[in-house]
């Protein structure tokens, strides 16, 4: 495709300003509530100090994760507004940021033509939407922005030493935004490989990626602040060792294929209910194995025919390691907004294989059609995400079966009267997530507001045993047997 470097990288911009506009209309949302919005120290900052010292997680969410970076920047959107739409218009201007970085890395990579397609396949994939349009998606974006440029200042220091500056500051600025960016040394190494750069190099620009990274983690212990689990572990991967956790995800593995090759059906939510999670040996196991098995093959036969296919999915193992729980355990079995940076290699390897195509007109032909359907599909999900009452008439329709899903209808149904479904509604989430505190406290306390003091003492003890932290539970523990003595001999 005959365009120069600049075309490509402002194309790809334009592009990715054209799919995520929409989302400006969109409202404090979910985590937004909690992260964002009516948060004092944000709002009304006593110092920058305080800032920079506040979790990106509040107080009475246990206070964990240190972002710096995203909380500051924060900060700064409400010395100008505190309007939603403000938010979420700086969102669009790191979209369109972050594609246009990865587009440039995509030229200097292989060339303005494979780096023009990368660019349009990254701007318009759905799996991105979840980033763009609710504000917390901004650590992704603010992450994967600093990543690339650091790489971007790795492929120029091969011409300028004095650009190892520039990768030590890119490396700075994705690790305080965000726990991902532990991975960019692996990268680093990988671009120098694609590149056969000098060794030379090689362990300076290491250095460069990692001094910041380490620093990060030293000045995060220094400011007392946790930075993993903010949820706690993922419901169904409680107490499961390495290899246990390494052969579910093999299984999961599978959805993560899906959403970057196939991302038709998009869902709020995957949690148990609507994922299985399994350490025994199934069909599904297998298949996941397989892929992973055929993926490997083919990176090594293409190497040197089409290195971009080898190189993406590289990429993509590297990035999504620190989401995989396999390395250590996450709060989550799979979030779309995750599989941002990742999403990276794929669409790399992808215009790759796209560009192979002998046929001038079939080659343009299939980059039309992927970008029209990626795009389409970006816009008409983006509405998901308008309000919380749209959220969570998405979560019901598109992971009705999940656990968190069942929990929220159960709840609903207590709240409108209706008692025997709201019951089966919150077992059925307790049957999915039977380590979790949460839905068991839920159903106890509206136990204890029929005066059902036995049942309520039950499903309450078995919240405080699953998580003897939960002082909510305790309490109305307490209440319940001091209530259950006074009524039930």
């Amino acid at each position: 495709m005959g365009v120069t470097t600049r075309q490509a990288v402002l194309i790809a911009g334009l592009v990715a300003a054209a799919v995520a506009a929409p989302s400006i209309r969109n409202d404090f949302v979910a985590d937004d509530q909690w992260v964002v919005a009516n948060r004092e120290v944000l709002e009304h900052p006593p110092s920058v100090g305080a800032v920079l010292k506040e979790p990106y997680w509040p107080a009475s969410f246990g206070g964990v994760m240190w972002r710096p970076a995203v909380i500051s920047s924060f900060a700064l959107d409400y010395r100008v507004s505190s309007s939603p739409h403000w938010f979420h218009a700086i969102n669009v201007l790191w979209a369109v940021l972050t594609t246009a970085l990865f587009a440039l890395l995509a030229c200097e990579l292989a060339g303005p033509g494979v780096g023009l397609v990368t660019g349009l396949f990254f701007a318009v994939h759905p799996v991105h939407v979840e980033a763009v349009a609710n504000v917390v998606g901004r650590a992704e974006m603010m992450a994967a922005a600093g990543y690339a440029a650091a790489l971007l200042c790795v492929v120029r220091a091969e011409r300028k030493p004095a650009y190892l500056a520039g990768v030590a500051a890119g490396a700075a600025s994705a690790i305080t935004s965000k726990e991902i960016a532990v991975t960019l040394p692996a990268a680093v190494l990988l671009i120098l490989w694609a590149r056969r750069a000098d060794l030379r190099l090689a362990w300076r620009a290491v250095v460069a990626a990692t001094v910041p990274i380490v620093a990060y983690f030293i000045i995060q212990g220094l400011v007392g602040i946790r930075t993993l689990y903010a949820g706690g572990l993922a419901v169904g991967l409680e107490h499961v060792g390495f290899l246990a956790r390494a052969w579910a995800m093999v299984r999961l593995s599978l959805e993560w294929w899906r959403l970057f090759l196939l991302p038709a059906h998009l869902s709020a939510d995957y949690s148990p209910g609507e994922l299985t999670v399994s350490t025994a040996l199934t069909f599904w196991h297998l298949v996941g194995l397989l892929i992973w098995i055929a993926a490997g093959v083919l990176a090594w036969r293409t190497r040197r025919t089409v290195p971009g296919i080898a190189i993406g999915l590289a990429w993509m193992v590297i990035t999504i390691s620190p989401v995989a729980n396999i390395v250590f355990p996450t709060e989550f079995l799979i979030a779309e907004r995750t599989l941002y940076l990742a999403s990276f290699g794929i669409v790399f390897a992808l215009a790759w294989a796209v560009l192979a195509i002998r046929a001038p007109r079939l080659r343009i032909g299939v980059v039309a059609a992927l970008v029209a359907a990626g795009a389409a599909r970006s816009i008409a999900r983006i509405p998901a995400w308008h309000d919380d009452e749209t959220h969570y008439q998405a979560l019901k329709r598109e992971a009705p079966r999940s656990y968190r899903t069942l929990w929220l209808e159960g709840k609903d149904e207590f709240a409108a009267g209706h008692w025997g479904s709201g019951e089966q509604l919150l077992r059925q989430s307790i049957a999915f997530a039977p380590s979790l505190a949460g839905p068991r406290y839920d159903l106890g306390t509206f136990y204890m507001r029929a005066k059902l003091w036995q049942p309520a003492i039950q499903q309450l003890q078995a919240a405080v045993a699953v998580d003897s932290a939960f002082e909510p539970a305790r309490d109305a523990l307490r209440r319940a047997l001091q209530a259950a003595g006074d009524t039930v001999r």
